[in-house]
């Protein structure tokens, strides 16, 4: 057997001379990643850490016996257990409370920017619909607004294969549809609805804005939201949890982890005091029986 011997020199001549494709895959590739980070919607990830406070670890343990030397317990409810609890974050009925309040299931878009940019809290025109109409729709509602710096404006709406239109000479404004009443503000900071001088404003401000608002079903974006949710313990032996929220906005998910813990305490106190009304006509009833 004989040792065959590579010739390196050949062989990187063999490639070299293509050299011009290995450029051109390079410079697509460039391209191509230039125009993926350009177009794609970048998405953050916010979490915050909450402290869920367990009666069999404390607080409310004291409360918890005297009732069972009471012969009361059955009155009290478990639900002060840290697995309930998480699952109580993580419940579609509060999360869609939660997109109720911060009327998270109207979203806006700025057609002006290519590709368009989305809008929160930054719109020169606020929609509003309830949230129970809302519910009603069978598919979403797009509400195309053509905003002119006098202060008029043109108003789309498709739901559907349905299509509506409106043009308003000034806002307020108010557009009754049979699928529901739509209303339409200026932000409190718009130009048009304050008093700055045309200096103080920006050349956004001076020239026609088209925004687009999307309206959907409240239920169906509290399922995304849960999706895009995880609430999960530190560790087995503490009550301290980290909620975490993968989103397109900063602080569109700062707000709604902050609303999340707001609806949740209030939802908790209004269940203690339930509880308590409860135990203490209880009681009365029965020191009115003995007595």
């Amino acid at each position: 057997m004989t040792e065959e011997q590579i010739d390196f020199r050949a062989l990187l001549f063999k490639y070299i001379i293509h050299w011009p494709w290995f450029v051109g895959a390079v410079l697509l590739c460039l391209v191509g990643a230039w125009f993926y980070l350009h177009w794609a919607t970048p998405i953050y990830n916010i979490s915050a850490t909450v402290l869920i406070k367990d009666e069999k670890k404390g607080g409310g343990a004291g409360l918890s016996s005297e009732l069972e030397d009471m012969g009361l317990s059955g009155l009290m409810t478990s639900s002060k257990n840290i697995d309930n609890e998480l699952e109580v974050l993580r419940s579609k009925t509060l999360v869609k409370e939660v997109v109720n309040q911060l009327g998270l299931y109207i979203t806006y878009k700025d057609e002006d920017d290519f590709p368009a940019k989305g809008l929160y809290k930054t719109s020169p025109v606020q929609v509003s619909l309830t949230p129970q109409e809302a519910e009603k729709l069978k598919t979403s509602m797009v509400v195309e607004m053509t905003l002119q710096p006098e202060g008029n404006m043109d108003v789309n709406v498709t739901i559907g294969e349905k299509g509506y239109q409106k043009h308003f000479e000034k806002l307020p404004a108010v557009f009754p549809t049979d699928k529901g009443t739509l209303a339409f503000f200026l932000t409190p900071d718009s130009v048009l609805s304050s008093k700055r001088t045309l200096e103080e404003t920006t050349d956004s401000e001076k020239t026609t804005r088209n925004i687009t608002a999307t309206i959907n079903k409240p239920l169906a974006v509290a399922k995304a939201y849960c999706k895009n949710m995880t609430i999960e313990p530190t560790s087995k032996t503490t009550s301290v949890a980290v909620i975490s929220l993968k989103n397109s906005n900063v602080q569109r998910g700062k707000d709604f982890i902050n609303k999340l813990l707001e609806m949740y305490n209030i939802n908790t106190n209004n269940d203690k005091n339930e509880v308590a009304q409860k135990t203490a006509e209880f009681i009365n009833e029965r020191i009115g029986i003995i007595s």
